[in-house]
């Protein structure tokens, strides 16, 4: 049930979010490229879940719950468990993030989830199965060391799935509520930096959940990229976006 909630929660934001994409966008694009960056990315989704399930990728993180180093989380309240653990959780995977931007072998599978012209909330799924696989080391790594709660851990692979549902979509915001929000949590226009074309211009906002870790660490970006992708490089369509990591470029 608790997966079937999920689910329904996730479709009925996604479809929300495609609506305001349809009729309040931040950008104007034609609808060839829209339509080929939404079937790419389903494509990509469907594959990706495929591996992960045959993988039983869930039993991995079970598996590393069952071995965590330390476990002070057990002694205290069940809201200073979550509050505590979310914020290591997003720490962290803020700390990821930026490592796949400054590591050349990561990023050569990281750039496949910036290698589209449209920016949108399908972007939000368009993850190369190899930087999956490697994330799914990396969290399990956290969750040992610290000994974060399984069923904390659980709330927040749902909670960075709706942002960045969110922060990724093609959406126009009052720029007061963009303001307000943005103090706490990462908004469109935020993450629309992140996708520059421009190195120098999306090696910042490296957020997914909140906003603050950005500005403490000196790597926010306020500027608004001209463009989106990767400056040189074409679309990658489903069968470019595959070996695209084991490219040349």
């Amino acid at each position: 049930m608790d997966k079937l909630l999920y689910i329904g929660v996730g479709i009925i934001l996604l479809g929300i979010l495609l609506v305001m994409e349809l009729y309040k966008p931040a950008r104007a694009y034609a609808h060839t490229l829209k339509m080929r960056s939404y079937i790419t990315n389903m494509l990509v989704f469907a594959f990706n879940n495929a591996i992960l399930f045959a993988f039983q990728i869930t039993a991995v993180f079970v598996f590393a719950s069952e071995y965590k180093l330390i476990s002070f989380f057990d002694v205290m309240p069940l809201w200073t468990q979550f509050i505590i653990a979310i914020l290591v959780l997003d720490f962290f995977i803020w700390l990821w993030h930026r490592i796949n931007h400054q590591s050349d072998f990561l990023w050569r599978f990281h750039k496949c989830h910036h290698s589209e012209k449209y920016l949108n909330v399908t972007s939000a799924i368009r993850f190369h199965i190899g930087e999956l696989l490697l994330s799914v080391l990396f969290k399990s790594i956290i969750i040992v060391l610290f000994g974060i709660p399984l069923w904390i851990f659980i709330i927040y692979e749902a909670l960075i799935t709706f942002f960045a549902m969110f922060h990724h979509a093609n959406i126009r915001l009052p720029k007061r509520m963009q303001t307000i929000i943005g103090m706490v949590f990462i908004t469109p226009d935020m993450h629309r930096s992140h996708h520059s074309s421009l190195r120098h211009e999306h090696d910042s906002n490296y957020g997914v959940i909140f906003s603050w870790w950005d500005k403490l660490f000196k790597t926010f970006n306020k500027k608004q990229p001209k463009e989106i992708g990767l400056k040189g490089i074409e679309e990658k369509t489903y069968g470019k976006f595959m070996v695209f990591p084991f490219r040349g470029k």
